[in-house]
């Protein structure tokens, strides 16, 4: 997974909060000051508890949901940007561009195939429409050629294109949403936990067509998951969450090999070992307590309520999130001293 050293996607104190009703307040705090960038031709592996805010990043990177605050470049084109200060005021003017030119470019594989693709229409109907919107195909001929190349593609027959969602197993319906988000050539996607909802026999398959499709079309990938041995496999940098928050950053092996946050540590304990004795040796990192409700997160770290290391300092200040080592970035006050 060969990548350039262009930025393809730069994402600066980026935030997403969700109002409740009856209130007051920001509401849920799903994301908050996140920052990353993704180079041209890469796959950057994001992983966290569920609920931690990983989706909603995705989404909010590509606009499905509209950013609270925050800065969205892609190819050095400003996408959004609404800078906030501490207490949550706009610095500036908001910019927000028109996402439709860029709906071609950017596209994402959704982690419920059975719920993401209409029951009430055909998989054909289902790639071809985006091919519509975008006027890609001259004639009816050229449209269905594209259907049937796409459907090959990602290893269904021509004839599945009559064939409506409920007919096809999980496996099969989630590559006809691959096959979708192909559909109008993009260069990068975000894929949301596309494995999850499928057996372990199909997600290698899964994520082995999804690695020959990087190479072929040159795609990039932000890679949201679950399964850690996954996530190492495909990324070539991982990123952690926690709460809404990104806690740690860095290239795959050094990250597995060397976590410096209490958080990824913890994560990287508890992946199984397929070896008895090593699994045996290695010390299991164990969380105490739940995690804070994102409407009311703890003050300073968020993560302090749970460290095993936490100090005053931080449950009163925030730590930075900044490049410790070469390429290797994470927000601890542990790593300051």
């Amino acid at each position: 997974m060969e990548s350039s050293e262009k930025k393809l996607l730069e994402v600066t104190k980026l935030r997403k909060y969700f109002p409740v009703k009856g209130v007051r307040g920001p509401g849920v705090q799903a994301v908050q000051d996140v920052s990353f960038f993704i180079k041209k031709g890469e796959t950057l592996g994001l992983v966290g508890e569920s609920g931690c805010g990983k989706t909603t990043l995705g989404r909010t990177v590509l606009r499905l949901y509209e950013p609270t605050g925050g800065r969205i470049v892609y190819d050095g084109k400003v996408l959004y940007d609404n800078p906030l200060g501490p207490d949550g005021k706009a610095l500036g003017k908001a910019v927000s561009e028109n996402m439709l030119p860029y709906r071609r470019k950017m596209q994402i594989i959704f982690q419920d195939p059975s719920a993401s693709l209409d029951p009430r229409m055909t998989v054909g109907e289902i790639i071809g429409e985006a091919i519509d919107i975008h006027k890609l195909a001259a004639s009816k001929g050229d449209r269905l050629d594209m259907i049937k190349e796409l459907l090959a593609k990602v290893g269904l027959n021509t004839e599945h294109a009559n064939r409506y969602p409920h007919e096809f197993s999980g496996g099969q319906q989630q590559r006809v949403g691959i096959a979708r988000a192909l559909a109008v050539k993009p260069e990068f996607i975000v894929c949301d936990e596309p494995i999850s909802a499928l057996d372990v026999s199909i997600q290698s398959q899964v994520v082995n067509m999804l690695e020959d499709m990087q190479q072929e079309m040159g795609l990039t990938y932000l890679f949201i998951a679950h399964d850690l041995s996954v996530v190492r496999h495909i990324s070539n940098r991982i990123g952690v969450m926690y709460l809404g928050s990104m806690v740690e950053l860095g290239e795959s092996y050094e990250l597995n090999r060397h976590p410096i946050h209490p958080y990824t540590q913890t994560l990287l304990s508890a992946v199984p070992v397929p070896d008895p004795e090593l699994s045996k040796a290695r010390k299991r990192i164990v969380l105490e307590g739940d995690i804070p409700s994102p409407m009311n997160p703890p003050k300073g770290c968020r993560f302090h309520t749970r460290c095993p290391y936490a100090a005053e300092r931080c449950s009163q200040e925030a730590p930075e999130f900044k490049e410790h080592e070469p390429g290797h970035w994470a927000a601890c006050h542990l790593l300051d001293s």
